[in-house]
């Protein structure tokens, strides 16, 4: 129609499906991989890792934890810089007529409905319910849940299960260093309040965890829920950062992956194509390295005899002694780090000896 502007008002919404070989198969890859670069970064992104995890996580852990409490020391890399981008994100990808609303195909009504929708797009297992055993906020739970009950056993799935359970031995062994035992975590007045706030405040939870948090007497369940969700948090802004936020070799080429195109296009326009190449330098700032990099510094001294006053408020008793060392605990999670890193360095080197998909 020239220059006349498209009237997608009128347009009817039906439902099309195509297969291989058929003539508009090019147009129904090109829509799929269009459509998921959106919901991938708008709903897994910048709304259940930036805004969900990352902001309502460090919040809690701000505001509740003193600045010498071990934990709060511990989770230092793993929220380093998180105040600074989620402020630009604030500004550059939330508001009205700012960055990510330019880059996308939504009006503002349209862009208000998918952060309303997004909570229950997100899958990470928080959507199971009760029936089936969830929700989940042990991720290798998750992953066994996948298996068995979804039918979904990926390498991918099991790559992840492995940095998970990574993770978690490397926050119980640390954690073993400063509480002597599971009731001294539990009686951490500062971490329950911590987790009691970043339940109220993340949509992803409410309703469904805090009840349980504020009604458990045992110290060992106490403990394991913190575990597990100190490990998730770790897990998601690392690895599920990494995964959601590196798509640019994806949506470098507009002919190939497009936050928008022109109805019947095969690709999207030249503005689009400059807008998602600036929105992905935006969202590639440097993180601190997992692997390589020693962060034991960070950690307080641990108390040696009893009698001594920890860092959480509590005292050793005189039958209980520290026996963990943090510096050797972050030696052993760094070993287990190199060991993974290099299976998976190994499985990738021989992708194309391996049929489709794992190819």
């Amino acid at each position: 129609d020239g220059l006349k502007p498209h009237d997608f008002a009128c347009m009817e919404s039906h439902a099309v499906t195509t297969r291989p070989g058929d003539a508009q198969w090019g147009h129904a890859k090109f829509r799929f991989r269009s459509s998921l670069s959106v919901l991938v970064t708008l709903v897994d992104h910048l709304y259940a890792i930036h805004l969900q995890a990352g902001n309502s996580f460090l919040i809690a852990m701000r505001e509740q934890l003193s600045p010498d409490h071990p934990m709060r020391r511990f989770l230092t890399p793993f929220t380093f810089n998180t105040v600074w981008v989620n402020d630009n994100a604030r500004k550059n990808l939330i508001q009205p007529k700012s960055m990510a609303p330019r880059c996308f195909a939504f009006s503002d009504k349209g862009l208000q409905l998918a952060f309303a929708n997004a909570q229950r797009l997100v899958m990470s297992g928080m959507e199971v319910p009760p029936s089936e055993g969830g929700p989940f906020l042990n991720r290798s739970k998750y992953y066994e849940y996948l298996k068995n009950k979804k039918g979904i056993d990926t390498e991918y799935t099991r790559q992840a299960d492995r940095l998970y359970k990574i993770f978690k031995k490397f926050v119980l062994d640390y954690m073993d260093c400063y509480y002597p035992t599971a009731a001294d975590v539990a009686a951490d007045k500062e971490l329950r309040a911590m987790f009691v706030q970043f339940l109220h405040q993340t949509e992803m939870a409410v309703g469904k965890m805090l009840p349980d948090l504020r009604t458990i007497k045992d110290p060992n369940i106490i403990k394991e829920f913190y575990a597990d969700a100190i490990s998730n948090f770790m897990w998601v802004v690392s690895a599920g950062h990494e995964q959601t936020g590196n798509i640019a070799p994806y949506v470098q080429d507009a002919s190939f992956c497009a936050f928008k195109w022109a109805p019947g296009a095969l690709m999207g326009s030249k503005d689009t194509a400059l807008l998602q190449a600036l929105l992905m330098s935006f969202t590639s700032q440097t993180m601190p390295m997992l692997m390589g990099t020693d962060w034991t510094y960070l950690f307080p001294p641990v108390p040696l005899s009893a009698g001594e006053e920890i860092a959480t408020g509590s005292f050793i008793s005189p039958d209980t002694r520290m026996n963990k060392d943090p510096a050797a605990v972050f030696k052993v999670f760094q070993d287990e780090l190199q060991a993974m890193s290099a299976y998976c360095g190994e499985y990738n080197k021989n992708a194309e000896s391996r049929p489709f998909p794992n190819n």
